[in-house]
Parts: structure tokens; C-alpha cells; sequence
């Protein structure tokens, strides 16, 4: 019969402990949306992450007045004050903002990456064209911000007639 000395058996029951305390804090983390999405940020260039029904503050270095965003259905900005500007996404996707001061001088130019709570943004190429859904637990679909699509069809409707011709 082997003995095995008191102290390696501790040393293995202590990283048995420090694994599953790891891997539970990285499943909790995976649960709650990434802070850095909801911080307030200072950058007036690049991507900034927004998380859908989230808001963000935006810090301004000058003073603005005028906010435009490329796809309001994607993500919403409020002046909250001078220098201040408060992100909400609204949809998963991306879209763009530009911020101008009075004299029409440009403040600051971003691309808003809207994603779904602890989500990722993924694009497909396919043969057909490109598609892009937001993923979290499941992937759903992500209209792109220069398409609309047309309403459905009523239930139950028939089919447009074909013209033939002569």
C-alpha cells in the first residue's frame, strides 16, 4: 500500500479550490454586461461599444451643439450638456456619429458598435451576400443600416398577379 504524505494531498485539494473559484468568476463575468461598454469615454475617433438599452456617456474636450447619427433605429444621442453627450443603443448594429460645434466645426466622428448585452457582432459572407447577427446565447439577425426591409405580407393573401404579356 502507497502512502501519500499529508501535504501533497492538501496541495492538490487547493487547486482544486483555485479552478473552480476561476471558472466561476469567468462564468460570472460572461452574465453581466462588460463595464467598459457602460463607462463614460473620452474618445472622439474610432468605435466606441454601446450594449442595447444601456447608455454611455460620451465627454467631450469643446463644447457642441448639434448631433447627427447615421441610423437613428440603431442608437440614440442626447446633449446632456455642452460637453456631454449620452449613448443609448437601441438595436444591434453599427451606424456613425458626428458631433459639430456652433461654428459648424467638427467635435468629434465615431462609429457606434450597438451589441446586445454581453453579445458579439458576427458577419457572414455568403454566397448571396453578407448577413450580420448579434450573438449572445443565439444569434439573431441584424438589419445593416443602409437597408430597409418591406412589411409582410398579410396572412393568408394572394399571390401579386403575373403579367404575361400579348
Amino acid at each position: 500500500m502507497r502512502v501519500v504524505p499529508r501535504h501533497k494531498r492538501a496541495g492538490w485539494l487547493v487547486l482544486a479550490l483555485i479552478a473552480c473559484t476561476a471558472i466561476g468568476a469567468a462564468q460570472a463575468a460572461e452574465d453581466r454586461p462588460p463595464t467598459t461598454a457602460l463607462e463614460p469615454t473620452r474618445q472622439t475617433e474610432g468605435v466606441v461599444r454601446v450594449i442595447v438599452d444601456f447608455a454611455r456617456p460620451l465627454l467631450l474636450a469643446r463644447q457642441a451643439s448639434t448631433l447627427i447619427i447615421g441610423n437613428p433605429a440603431i442608437a440614440q444621442a442626447t446633449l446632456s450638456d455642452d460637453k456631454t453627450v449620452i449613448l443609448t443603443g437601441k438595436t444591434p448594429g453599427s451606424t456613425n456619429l458626428i458631433v459639430m460645434d456652433a461654428d459648424g466645426t467638427e467635435v468629434a466622428n465615431i462609429i457606434l458598435d450597438v451589441v446586445a448585452a454581453g453579445g458579439r457582432l458576427i458577419t457572414v459572407d455568403g454566397g448571396s451576400g453578407r448577413s450580420t447577427y448579434s450573438c449572445t446565447e443565439r444569434c439573431d439577425p441584424v438589419q445593416p443600416s443602409g437597408e430597409t426591409t418591406a412589411p409582410p405580407p398579410p396572412p393568408n393573401s394572394p399571390a401579386p398577379p403575373i403579367d404575361e404579356g400579348p
